[in-house]
């Protein structure tokens, strides 16, 4: 049997540090091909007691080393010479004190791509702390987006690790990019990334917002999230059903919407004079109350199991019920469509990120021979030549046939690498760009063209084939059997162009009981476990009335805030670039698939797996302080508040001995070890001594990850900080409507370049640009103008 072709067959990656981050990149990488050769210090690594540890190891080969020891820095050196790409997550003065970074080893193995995977970027205030997820999540004021979730004020604490998704995905993507530009025998190059420009993705909107507050005040205002969280939307509201399980529904646009009230025996209210069928709420606000609370109860008439059964039979209803990311283990959809694996101890875990039909993952099981692989790349060195600097997709065409924020935010991540990414909206342009005064869709859609067509109309197919044609690859989001009736399906598309990539992003995968259901970005984070581990995996069971469920809901829809969507598009420009670096090794084109379930387990890494003797996921306190005494919030002096992460003992010494330095009386070292609950109550009282500014202007130069965790709202940190700042996270764009603005920045650098980004375009801003490329003339475009074939948005 004739073993079939790896993604990334022959690519070599040494893996060095204990970054999460880092690891699944690696394991990633691995999955789909790459020689991974991970290097394990002879004391241990600081990742190695990790529930997911063996998971993030699968696939590689092991190295026992001491970068800091002459004769293994000697073999270390060695393995530079002969690898791809160092995967590195040293601080950064560390790094340069070990002489690698990339000055350093460029001078001895030019071929080299050294891939620096940090905490909070390569310089600034906090760029050598001790890299913690939620050290930043608590800078950036992410935690301050999750207030109102429980009966206390202040930042609530963050548990899903995005940030470390987010990074590790990047990561990936950035590796697989800077391959395709250098080539086989090109020079190596520097990608940089972070956990903190992880978080960047998971700002949507407000950002822009408050650099046009006199559009958006009222917007604004809704968006705040220092007020207690709001009643959901109608369409975007959890409910508790008559078992006691709790459900969410996504029903954002209004032919979903007609489908719920149908089945739900709701459908009344439309005749209502007060109902508004655009914006899908009542007026005046006594009789859309009175709606939610008929809506709500409704609901409990009858146990989840029966409702989702109705919603799955109708097939047009987006719905799922709240599940752990223990029980999501055996989703049907999860399961169905690959997202979980068999262990060789008998669980499950992670399945591949995507699934390639022509070159699939392989993922590997049991003990790697390092010293075979080791003596395999010595035998055959890199030699590398110079090459012309740049993007890396710099020459790559995407075509985006895509809506809303996951597969077009996946698009615009390709765009800010280099690539050439062309949107293709129907007339009138992608819905997205009428809600919310068209913020999120300037978020997700800046460094694009855009065309607008008549896709029903023959002219307007016979146009976006000619686009097709062209393509490296292609994105869309339809639901299965819309692309065939309009015929840019993978087929029809792969006999015009064999060596596309088409990816195909969709709710529930094409499989399964859910594959030809809608969704939206409520659906996985519900599903997938992601909010109730933000809840604390503690709603009620008991039937509650209505002002509770006014009360519960709200706190649901703001724990399960916006980032199902950038989990899904992280995953859509891994997964792009998983496809063209397979038809750089074997000429294939072929299709790839992404799904918005499958996406959020890998998002939910920590915990998507079970195997004898796992330990529990480890949840926050009641009131969403933290993990533990060493690793949570404390209120200060001022009403400011800090996050403290210190769990190691050798922080935990530099904690002690900096309070000391300053005049303050520490917890004794005992104390602190003990992490319990006498070790809160000491803190508290210290912290309470003084403002959070002054605890980290004290201990961050102490090498302790003590920050403030209230400075800002995300949308003014990225604008304002000065890590932000220093390690220029944003980047300065035109709006085609509203002028100069800052966007966020790439999400990985590459070279230490500084490329110039651009804004989001109009809808068919771009038809007579594109159309000529494709051969059309002045007197074609404008008589497919005329016709409705071909739309403008107005400026």
């Amino acid at each position: 049997m004739v073993a079939m072709a790896e993604a990334l067959s022959d690519v070599r990656i040494i893996e060095l540090g204990s970054s999460p981050a880092a690891g699944l990149a690696g394991m990633i990488l691995a999955d789909f091909g790459a020689e991974v050769l991970r290097v394990a210090h002879p004391s241990g690594n600081a990742d190695d007691n990790l529930p997911a540890a063996s998971m993030y190891r699968r696939g590689k080969a092991t190295a026992t080393l001491d970068h800091n020891n002459p004769a293994d820095r000697e073999q270390l050196d060695a393995l530079c010479e002969a690898a791809d790409v160092l995967l590195c997550s040293l601080a950064p003065e560390a790094l340069a004190a070990a002489g690698l970074d990339f000055a350093s080893l460029e001078a001895r193995c030019s071929q080299l791509i050294l891939a620096h995977v940090t905490g909070y970027g390569a310089d600034g205030p906090i760029a050598n702390l001790p890299a913690y997820e939620h050290v930043a999540a608590a800078y950036a004021g992410r935690m301050l987006v999750f207030q109102g979730i429980v009966d206390r004020p202040g930042p609530v604490f963050s548990a899903l690790q995005v940030a470390t998704h987010a990074c590790a995905q990047s990561t990936a993507t950035g590796i697989m990019a800077a391959l395709l530009a250098r080539g086989d025998a090109g020079s190596g190059t520097l990608i940089e990334t972070s956990l903190l420009q992880g978080l960047l993705p998971y700002e949507q909107g407000p950002m822009l917002g408050n650099q046009f507050r006199e559009r958006f005040e009222a917007l604004l205002a809704y968006m705040d999230v220092s007020a207690e969280p709001p009643p959901p939307s109608l369409y975007y509201h959890p409910a508790q059903a008559g078992d006691g399980r709790w459900m969410q529904f996504g029903n954002l646009l209004p032919h979903l919407f007609d489908n719920f009230l149908i089945v739900t025996d709701l459908i009344d209210v439309i005749a209502d004079e007060g109902f508004d069928p655009k914006q899908l709420l009542l007026r005046p606000e006594e009789k859309h109350e009175a709606f939610r609370e008929r809506m709500l109860k409704r609901i409990q008439e009858q146990p989840a199991a029966a409702w989702m059964d109705a919603f799955i039979n109708d097939g047009g209803i987006v719905g799922t019920t709240y599940q752990t990311t223990q029980e999501a283990l055996e989703d049907p959809d999860i399961v169905a469509n690959g997202h979980v694996v068999d262990r060789p101890d008998g669980g499950v875990e992670l399945g591949p990120l995507a699934r390639l039909s022509e070159t699939p993952a392989n993922i590997g099981r049991g003990e790697i021979d390092a010293d075979a692989l080791v003596a395999r790349w010595f035998q055959n060195p890199r030699r590398p030549s110079d090459a012309d600097a740049g993007l890396p997709l710099e020459g790559i065409r995407v075509v985006e046939l895509a809506t809303i924020i996951a597969a077009p935010m996946g698009a615009s991540l390709l765009a800010d690498m280099g690539a050439d990414v062309v949107k293709v909206e129907q007339i009138g342009g992608d819905p997205f760009r009428s809600m919310l005064n068209g913020i999120g869709a300037s978020r997700v859609n800046p460094g694009k063209r855009s065309i607008s067509v008549d896709l029903k109309s023959t002219a307007g197919q016979e146009a976006v084939l000619k686009l097709l044609a062209t393509a490296d690859v292609v994105i869309h989001n339809y639901r299965p059997g819309v692309p065939e009736r309009l015929g840019i399906d993978y087929e029809a598309v792969r006999t015009l162009n064999p060596n596309v990539i088409y990816l195909q992003s969709n709710g529930y995968g094409p499989d399964g009981p859910g594959a030809l259901r809608p969704s939206t970005h409520p659906i996985p984070g519900a599903a997938m476990g992601g909010v109730m581990y933000q809840m604390g995996e503690a709603l009620p069971g008991e039937l509650q009335d209505f002002q509770s469920l006014r009360t519960w809901t709200s706190r649901l829809m703001r724990a399960n805030e916006v980032n199902p969507d950038p989990n899904t598009a992280l995953v859509i420009a891994t997964s792009a670039l998983l496809g063209l670096s397979a038809r750089e090794r074997t000429g294939l084109g072929q299709q790839v698939f992404v799904d918005m379930f499958g996406a959020n387990a890998w998002a939910n890494h920590d915990d998507f797996f079970r195997y004898p003797g796992k330990p529990p996921r480890p949840l926050a306190d009641a009131a969403m302080y933290g993990l533990n005494a060493l690793y949570r919030l404390y209120p200060c002096a001022e009403d400011q508040w800090v996050f403290l992460a210190a769990p190691t003992p050798a922080e935990q010494q530099r904690f002690r001995e900096a309070l000391q330095s300053a005049g303050y009386e520490p917890p004794s070292a005992e104390v602190l070890a003990a992490a319990d609950a006498g070790t809160a109550d000491a803190l508290m009282t210290l912290f309470e001594a003084a403002t959070a500014d002054t605890w980290q202007a004290l201990l961050v130069p102490a090498g302790v990850a003590c920050v403030r965790a209230d400075a800002a709202q995300p949308s003014e940190f990225w604008l304002n900080d000065p890590q932000s700042a220093t390690n220029e996270f944003v980047s300065t764009a035109q709006h085609p409507r509203w002028g100069a603005y800052r966007r966020h920045g790439p999400m990985v650098k590459f070279g230490g370049s500084k490329p110039v980004l651009a804004g989001p375009p109009l809808a068919g801003q771009h038809n007579a640009e594109v159309l000529a490329e494709l051969g059309y003339g002045e007197s074609q475009i404008s008589e497919l103008t005329a016709a409705g074939v071909l739309w403008q948005e107005e400026a």
